[in-house]
């Protein structure tokens, strides 16, 4: 993980030393700059065509001895070329670096060796990664992130005609990178354009664009196999796939001090983070312990509802029925209500909060944390690993009280921009909580406190989009069959590459940690995108994988949104849109 930070600005002269007509980076973005990498950070300057360019990059350490950091940015003595990389290349046409090898100096050469032909060497990357190449010899400058933008890239122009490309903003004024192609400046001339990552169906012959590192879904199927369940061949090979993916973002991680927790896992309890911690158990040396980081809000509408409920008589709830004795939206042949689309909708982007007991019983804990809902799947799944994998799973109950939320609110909101809704904000800090990794006393440690020593966050996301987890897919199956739910899919296989995890890179990074996504390893998205959609109706290949792992009480559990689940969300009382602008609501 890195920061990147780069500035191509006019100069006053032709001098490569002389200050630019405008002002420098503020301290705020160069202080955030530092702390996504805050092991080293270079500044290296250089001069074209009346215009100075700034390339700025920090380190955070994740290859190789602790002691043996590769500065960036990078630059070439001969040609005056320069890198700044932010990424994980785990394969690089199709073979893994060796252990040990930097992967920004590896790509750096084969950019070199290259020449102008910068899209041949970068679709052949597999991994996360964010990047500024700097061509010296062609006087071409080029920024992207990958197809599926796994690291955050923003930019900005300012009234100089200058351009700012950065990992994260400081406040306003910012966009993001989008992830569908590189873009390129002939500095000079002024001359831009962008080579785009494109499926070869959907391009011109003679077209030039980089190819998508997986192919669109088969529509090849017929309603029978989307009603058959996953066999037991299709989820061990599932399960392969998967445990190679695993395997490759956690056995080379660095020890930094003797002792310390290599991995941490964002951890709700849910069916996609306890599935991997499943296979971690799998790849890691027996007995070295694992953080499980675990979040919950203390929300004040949660708990004067509660107060509320507890001082209130239970009443029975009826549903009125319509005259005409079938609710809206549904047919008399259908026994089940079919939802209108706008509730839908609500649905998909405010997930409803399970029902809690309303009294105290010793069955039923007082404490607000406790009674979130992931702190309770997390405390059930956590116990399930030490029964069926023992080893040292550490979790860890992130608590965060109102003052703590309130103090950090405006550096999320700041961290998270563009994005400004408040379904963004809610799941914003559950995510830079987590990575912030403050929490009540470890289950296994008697200390008042702790922090996660790992800088490796293993995230489940990705899971819901390739295997048909969230409602609207298995609507989508309802209304309109087995061509409908690959049609939904197919729609979130776009659109990767557009979700939000620019967003979450940057509120993750900022405590110097590093989120990795198996889910979203191309070779996993590519077998999920040949495999029966059979498998893909509410995670099916999914939740098998977790029965045949000895998981059973993980398999059941059902889809949760992280910010309901944390009690993020829906903080005031009052009806909140999560699609409504911050300030507007």
């Amino acid at each position: 993980m890195c920061g990147i930070l780069f500035t191509l600005r006019p100069s006053s002269t032709s001098s490569p030393s002389t200050s630019t007509t405008t002002a420098p980076p503020s301290e705020t973005l160069t202080t955030r700059i530092s702390q996504r990498g805050p092991d080293l950070t270079h500044t290296h300057h250089t001069h074209h065509a009346s215009n100075t360019l700034t390339f700025t990059s920090s380190v955070l350490s994740l290859r190789g001895p602790t002691d043996t950091i590769t500065p960036q940015p990078l630059v070439d003595p001969s040609t005056g070329s320069v890198l700044c990389w932010n990424g994980e290349a785990w394969r690089v046409n199709g073979s893994p670096l060796e252990p040990g090898v930097n992967d920004g100096a590896a790509i750096f050469q084969r950019l070199l060796a290259g020449g102008e032909d910068v899209a041949a060497v970068m679709e052949c990357v597999e991994g996360p990664w964010a990047m500024v190449y700097w061509d010296a010899v062609a006087g071409r400058l080029w920024y992207g992130r990958d197809a599926l933008g796994r690291r955050s890239l923003l930019w900005k122009s300012d009234k100089e005609g200058g351009l700012v490309v950065a990992s994260v903003g400081d406040g306003h004024g910012w966009s993001e990178v989008d992830a569908d192609g590189l873009r390129w400046v002939l500095v000079g001339s002024g001359e831009t354009g962008v080579l785009p990552w494109a499926w070869e169906e959907d391009v011109a012959v003679g077209s030039r664009y980089m190819k998508m590192p997986f192919p669109k879904l088969t529509t090849s199927t017929t309603d029978a196999d989307a009603d058959s369940p996953p066999t037991p061949a299709e989820i061990e090979e599932f399960g392969r796939i998967l445990t190679e993916s695993v395997n490759t973002r956690v056995r080379d991680i660095p020890f930094r001090r003797e002792g310390d927790v290599r991995l941490a896992i964002l951890f709700s309890g849910g069916l996609d983070c306890t599935v991997l911690a499943r296979i971690v158990h799998e790849c890691l040396p027996a007995g070295e312990p694992v953080d499980l980081l675990n979040v919950a809000f203390e929300n004040p509408r949660v708990i004067d509802a509660r107060k509320v409920s507890a001082q209130e008589p239970k009443k029975a709830r009826k549903k009125k029925k319509p005259k005409n004795g079938h609710y809206k939206g549904q047919h008399k042949d259908n026994p089940e209500p079919e939802p209108e689309p706008e509730a839908e909708a609500e649905a998909e982007t405010e997930a409803p909060e399970e029902s809690l007991p309303d009294t105290a019983t010793p069955e039923a804990p007082t404490d607000t944390y406790e009674l979130c809902p992931d702190r309770l799947t997390g405390r059930k799944s956590h116990a399930e690993l030490l029964s069926v994998c023992p080893r040292p799973w550490r979790f860890h109950a992130i608590n965060i009280p109102q003052p703590t939320l309130h103090a950090h609110r405006a550096t999320v909101i700041s961290l998270m921009h563009p994005h400004n809704t408040e379904m963004d904000l809610s799941i914003a800090l559950a995510f830079y909580f987590a990575s912030r990794s403050i929490s009540d006393t470890p289950d296994t440690t008697p200390s008042p406190s702790y922090t996660t020593p790992s800088r490796i966050l293993l995230s489940g996301l990705g899971a819901d989009e390739l295997l048909g987890g969230y409602t609207r897919h298995l609507t989508a199956h309802r209304r309109s069959g087995t061509a409908g739910l690959i049609a939904e899919l197919q729609l979130d296989l776009s659109r990767l590459g557009q979700r939000n995890l620019g967003r979450d890179d940057r509120v993750l990074a900022h405590w110097g940690r590093e989120a990795r996504y198996p889910f979203l390893d191309e070779r996993v998205v590519r077998w999920c995108v040949a495999a029966r959609v059979g498998g893909k109706r509410d995670k099916a290949l999914l939740r098998g994988l977790a029965g045949s792992m000895g998981m059973s009480g993980v398999a059941g559990e059902k889809k949760r949104a992280v910010q309901f689940g944390s009690r993020s969300a829906k903080m005031e009382k009052g009806r909140v849109k999560g699609t409504g602008v911050l300030g507007d609501c």
